[in-house]
């Protein structure tokens, strides 16, 4: 593992649009296929009945023992060889592994306790990194390797290792180093503030049943009233996005937009604003202008400026459509209003749904009886099998809680890979979508690990939510797919981090497909989707695209401005007013923050843009199956062997070019947005 993967644990986050609702149910174990029996917890497993008093003291342990064979890494005199290296530094991250489930515990374990010591094992963990970082004697044994005879790979490699100690600080005085870790332990401290904030903080709308007019008649059964008529609503995605598509109550839509844009505050406007300012000084301290040129030094994109350009070119060629798309928002607004004015944000979804329904005769109602959890998630599972040759079987092993479910993902009859699926809402767990990197694999040693959180319903989905759960599952086959790599520091998602979206964005042109579609969306009467209604959901598929991209633009500007700028300067209300009236095609909302609750401004910092890049390079990527056909078996297996396997081993541009045939362009991304 680099210094860096270990600074900047893997978690791969995705906050779309989910829907629907349902009570949490474990989904079916299929009965056809016999479990192996569990394996030892200390070789894949996590003990999930574990104490929060117990969870400490291994964490302890581990980092101390971690202290010790790094000190002995630091004073090995011995000739500086790869082996000699970078053995003993893997052997250490070994040591290591045993508590990176901590990073998925403190978010989605239900025991409160746990939680906290989860956390506060991130910040022993992440203190240690930074040591690392730091360590001149280490940086000192990485750069006196021989790279002559090395591979292409090795010497990469070392390059990044070299790099990322740069970045660290590793060149700095004793006093400017120390003031660099402290800055680090406390820019973790706050960020897990900020995310702890926001997981905790469910906020309600109390309703009638007759402001619910519109809503599927499934969500109407679970949302009774109470002994005094009231109906509450929360603002987890379950309860949430049914209300904003279909709920014709418009001031019921602005209130539960209201409090789901208040999610965090004020609480976090203080946190945000030291996350800022810490990172800024750190980013000074480094040697750079500001925190966004830190972190996207070492990335595809470069710079900054580079990625605002490309956040330009994309605004500059959605433009046109969005404002058409925007202009027949307002227009069917002012059917039901005739005063109506700008569409505003709580009204976007229930506009486009009439549109949909009116213009592309499109019943999205229809569309998710075809959508039952249990029968999406075989469907992927069989998607997966069908184009990458394996097979998904049981893995019966201990969870933290009786809706997770465990899996296991053979080829040949052999293991190569792990993951916990926790699908389904609850208090106080993570409240959007999201993949962990648990453990990558190392060739011919372990085997990757992974788990996923998501707050789907157990029932009938939306369709976007189907699209979302193959997106989360893109990140977990990219860890299953890319343990190929006999060094840790360049296998599984060790590339640059503004390619790690791509594929997931590129698995979700499936969900599109009619072949895999009727393959496994069937109504409760076992008939599968018509080909007419996908051809409609095709059709419709476009509209309000270019609304919705502009809407990213906003988000990937506003995270991009915040981390740009002198924070001493820096207001946050009015940074976030003048970024959306200049991007956003909505205007703000009053009495909201949004920052306060984007997550991604801590986990992603500056580099929201990622979403868009990565997303012009799956478009590109996607080009060869569209072309060669989106079931060929053959060129699955030579994007998973040649863009996956490849893993970090190489720079993203080259594997994408060995996949393509030619250079990573843009031009069919932006090509895209300019012909909707």
């Amino acid at each position: 593992m680099s210094v860096k993967s270990i600074l900047h644990f893997s978690v791969l986050t995705a906050v779309l649009a989910l829907g629907a609702c349902g009570d949490a149910k474990t989904p079916e174990v299929p009965a056809a296929v016999e479990p192996e029996p569990t394996v030892s917890l200390a070789k894949d497993g996590w003990d999930y009945a574990m104490p929060a008093e117990e969870l400490r003291a291994l964490c302890e342990q581990t980092v101390a023992t971690a202290k010790e064979q790094f000190a002995a890494i630091e004073g090995d005199t011995s000739p500086a060889t790869l082996e000699s290296v970078y053995g003993a530094y893997e052997a250490m991250g070994t040591n290591l592994e045993q508590i990176q489930h901590a990073w998925y515990m403190k978010s989605v374990h239900p025991d409160e306790s746990v939680r906290d010591a989860a956390t506060e094992c991130t910040q022993l963990y992440s203190d240690f990194a930074s040591g690392i970082g730091l360590s001149r004697a280490f940086y000192d044994r990485v750069a006196a390797i021989d790279t002559v005879g090395l591979t292409d790979s090795e010497r990469l490699m070392v390059h990044n290792q070299l790099r990322d100690f740069r970045q660290a600080g590793v060149d700095k005085d004793e006093a400017t180093r120390d003031k660099v870790r402290a800055l680090r332990k406390e820019i973790t401290e706050i960020g897990n503030q900020f995310d702890k904030t926001i997981r905790d903080d469910t906020r309600y709308v109390e309703t009638t049943v007759e402001a619910l007019d519109g809503l599927p008649q499934d969500y109407l059964e679970t949302h009774q009233p109470d002994e005094n008529g009231v109906v509450k609503i929360s603002t987890d995605y379950p309860d949430y996005f049914p209300v904003m598509r279909y709920g014709h109550n418009d001031a019921l839509r602005k209130a539960l937009s209201t409090a789901r844009l208040s999610i965090g505050s004020p609480t976090n406007e203080a946190n945000l604003q030291r996350l800022i300012e810490k990172r800024h000084e750190l980013a000074n301290l480094l040697g750079y202008d500001s925190y966004a040129a830190y972190a996207m030094d070492g990335m595809m994109i470069a710079t900054p400026e580079n990625a605002k350009s490309f956040l330009d070119e994309v605004g500059v060629a959605l433009k046109k459509a969005a404002e058409k798309d925007l202009a027949i928002l307002k227009a069917r607004n002012q059917k039901i209003d005739p005063q109506a004015g700008d569409v505003q944000v709580w009204q976007s979804s229930y506009l486009s749904n009439l549109v949909q329904e009116e213009d592309y005769a499109l019943d999205s109602k229809e569309v998710r009886e075809y959508f039952r959890f249990d029968k999406v998630q075989q469907g992927i599972f069989d998607l997966t099998e069908s184009l990458f040759g394996v097979d998904i079987v049981p893995w019966k092993t201990q969870t933290w809680h009786d809706d997770v479910t465990a899996w296991e993902v053979r080829e040949n009859g052999e293991a190569i890979g792990r993951f916990y699926l926790d699908m389904h809402p609850r208090d106080n767990k993570y409240k959007h979508a999201a993949h962990w990197t648990l453990r990558s694999g190392v060739k011919g040693k372990t085997i990757p690990l992974s788990g996923l959180a998501t707050n789907f319903p157990t029932g009938l989905m939306e369709h976007n939510q189907v699209e979302t759960y193959l997106h989360e599952f893109g990140h977990l086959l990219h860890n299953m797919f890319s343990g190929t790599q006999e060094w840790s520091s360049i296998t599984g998602m060790s590339m640059e981090r503004d390619f790690v979206e791509a594929p997931s964005q590129m698995l979700e042109e499936w969900i599109w497909d009619l072949e895999t579609l009727q393959s496994f969306a069937t109504n409760d009467a076992g008939e599968p989707i018509p080909a007419e209604l996908v051809e409609k959901m095709n059709r419709a598929r476009y509209f309000a695209t270019a609304m919705n991209t502009a809407q990213q633009i906003f988000y990937a500007n506003l995270s991009l401005d915040l981390y740009s700028q002198d924070p001493a300067s820096l207001n946050l209300l009015e940074s976030l007013k003048s970024l959306q009236a200049k991007y956003s095609p909505y205007p703000y909302l009053e009495g909201t923050y949004f920052y306060n609750n984007f997550g991604h401004l801590n986990g992603y910092s500056s580099n929201y843009y990622i979403y868009q890049w990565s997303l012009a390079i799956a478009t590109d990527l996607f080009s060869r199956f569209e072309e060669e056909g989106m079931r060929n078996t053959d060129v699955a297996k030579q994007y998973r062997d040649v863009v996956l396997g490849s893993a970090g081993s190489k720079p993203a541009a080259e594997f994408v070019e060995e996949f393509l045939g030619r250079p990573f362009s843009t031009q069919a991304y932006i090509d895209l947005l300019s012909n909707l």
